[in-house]
């Protein structure tokens, strides 16, 4: 099959690999254009360009996917294909009508359920049991269009943003072959979502890492593995940021002020939460570099009572 490919996160980068190895031609890869980042505000390119170059593959870094000149580029590609994978941009419909068989998108949720920029994250917060990868025939608004596929996967209790952004991206990887298959045949059985029942995924914004102390300790967790990489979770100690990389859930029923230092010894700092407790195990202080709580715990006088803000 002749495939376009639109991506840019390192989710789209594995799939773009496992078409490349089934022998699928791709004339073309279209990503975001390089972004200065860092301190010293180097250009840096997307994970998809960086594999793209690797294996010799044509790319193009339009500022504006849906202006004349990207029509008129990929008007001339005359692909029988799509593939839309975390590529950050919704394509206008002049775009969608160039494929010969139909634009797909892949988006990492059992849709409707979290439609938008961060299902993963969002599904995690939320404390879902189940998530999975939909494949949909795409159209102009964003990720409304039919159901070609759907497959499900267990969210294990120990699985973060990074670890279920890469089950869900080898999940779609294992299947895209299956569903270009499906897209071949004439009576290809697409199903409508039902709009009733969709639920939304905004995208991730810094402040969603504050860790709220009142809440339930099973609530702080979910959150905690639903901004795990970017924005993280974060509170604050003597009115300085405090990073937090590890915690887990604690055993007590404490009926202390929610944020309080309820144990601070060796390698245990506990916090009180809304219910329940929550244990710290690793963290990065303002201006330090990240470390284990105990040594935490060795260059702060932290004593209990202290409140967590």
């Amino acid at each position: 099959m002749k495939i376009v490919f639109f991506g840019s996160g390192k989710f789209a980068v594995t799939i773009l690999e496992a078409l490349h190895k089934y022998g699928h031609q791709i004339p073309l890869v279209v990503t975001r254009p390089d972004k200065k980042k860092g301190r010293h505000l180097h250009l840096s390119a997307t994970p998809v360009k960086e594999y793209a170059l690797l294996n010799d593959l044509p790319i193009f870094q339009p500022e504006d996917i849906n202006d004349n000149s990207s029509h008129e580029t990929l008007k001339n590609i005359t692909a029988d294909v799509f593939i839309v994978v975390s590529y950050g941009k919704i394509l206008a419909k002049h775009i969608l009508g160039l494929p010969s068989v139909m634009p797909i998108n892949i988006h990492a949720s059992l849709l409707p359920k979290y439609r938008g920029a961060a299902p993963i994250n969002h599904a995690l917060m939320a404390g879902e049991r189940k998530t999975g990868t939909t494949f949909i025939k795409m159209n102009e608004s964003m990720d409304k269009g039919d159901i070609i596929f759907q497959k499900a996967v267990k969210i294990d209790a120990r699985d973060n943003a990074a670890t279920l952004d890469e089950k869900l991206s080898r999940l779609s990887a294992k299947y895209i072959n299956t569903v270009l298959k499906l897209t071949t045949k004439k009576r290809i059985r697409l199903k409508k979502q039902d709009s009733r029942k969709a639920t939304y995924a905004p995208l991730m914004k810094k402040h969603i890492g504050l860790i709220q102390w009142d809440w339930p300790a099973e609530k702080i967790i979910n959150y905690f593995r639903g901004c795990y990489g970017w924005p993280g979770s974060f509170t604050f100690y003597n009115s300085k940021l405090l990073k937090i990389f590890s915690l887990r859930k604690g055993k007590r029923r404490c009926h202390d002020i929610p944020g309080a230092i309820i144990q601070a010894q060796d390698d245990c700092l506990e916090v009180a939460c809304g219910k329940g407790s929550i244990i710290i195990k690793e963290v990065l202080p303002e201006s330090h570099h990240r470390m284990s709580v105990q040594s935490f715990l060795a260059g702060h006088h932290v004593k209990i009572g202290e409140k967590l803000s």
